[in-house]
């Protein structure tokens, strides 16, 4: 069994790109499974290779409400794919959390490939702060935007400005010292042309491309469900969220990675 892990701050498309893999006949997707009841918290930076390649078995054999995100698909945020393989050869698990992990797990797995998705910070803070399903409805903005405290009950919780430095950063060094098997892309460039960029990404990742994959990103950008988690968006507008935040947040965010090797990530 090939094992993906496919990673990105909240808020960065993750959602949408991980249909890409669930669209594959050949793939099996879960949902971050060290935050799911059945496997919450099971799995650490101590656990050797063959702990965790011993849970990913567990996780790829275990129906699960939600890792498999049924739940979404019921509410039609997700698509239904009906054509899937019993048994299919790739795990991908994907994950907004547990940033701390992904880095050790590369590196006791040699055979683990991973896909890391960055977006412009202002449009990832500002998509965040404007989510009343993740944004709790008693914080302040100002307070939060750099820190995400608000949200934070471990150390596997990644929110705010300074997280996305820290992922970015983290992505940046992988993208280096795995370059064989692991692979940054950007949020933007992923919606201004899908099917290059899920090729590239497909050809990465050793997987064999389908006409399922290029089915699905049609369906997603030509019809359109109204809900923060919803992977249906008929109108991607990627500078929507940087017009929702403060003028003084966005200057600071802008201001503080302008000159610096994160500047790659601004879209403009």
């Amino acid at each position: 069994m090939n094992v993906i892990w496919f990673s990105g701050m909240p808020r960065s498309g993750t959602n949408w790109v991980s249909q890409f893999f669930a669209a594959s006949p050949q793939i099996r997707v879960k949902f971050c499974p060290l935050f799911s009841y059945k496997f919450k918290n099971s799995m650490s930076e101590s656990d050797d290779k063959n702990s965790w390649r011993q849970f990913f078995n567990n996780v790829y054999a275990t129906p699960d409400e939600f890792m498999d995100q049924l739940y979404l698909s019921r509410e039609g945020l997700l698509p239904v794919f009906n054509d899937k393989e019993n048994t299919p050869s790739t795990l991908l698990i994907k994950s907004n959390r547990f940033h701390n992990l992904s880095y050790k797990v590369m590196k006791k797995i040699p055979e683990m490939k991973m896909v890391g998705i960055v977006r412009d910070p202002v449009a990832a803070i500002g998509s965040w702060l404007n989510n009343p399903i993740e944004f709790p409805a008693d914080a302040n903005p100002i307070e939060e935007w750099r820190t995400g405290a608000c949200r934070k009950t471990g150390p596997e919780e990644y929110w705010g400005f300074n997280d996305w430095m820290e992922v970015t950063r983290l992505y940046m060094q992988m993208e280096k010292e795995f370059s064989e098997r692991f692979m940054l892309v950007r949020y933007e460039e992923i919606v201004g042309n899908p099917h290059r960029i899920a090729r590239e990404i497909f050809e990465k990742m050793d997987l064999k491309y389908t006409q399922h994959v290029d089915d699905f990103i049609d369906s997603s950008m030509s019809t359109h469900v109204e809900h923060p988690r919803s992977v249906f968006r008929k109108n991607h507008d990627v500078k929507k969220w940087g017009k929702s935040l403060s003028k003084d947040i966005v200057n600071n965010i802008y201001k503080e990675i302008r000159g610096t090797s994160l500047e790659r990530f601004i879209y403009e």
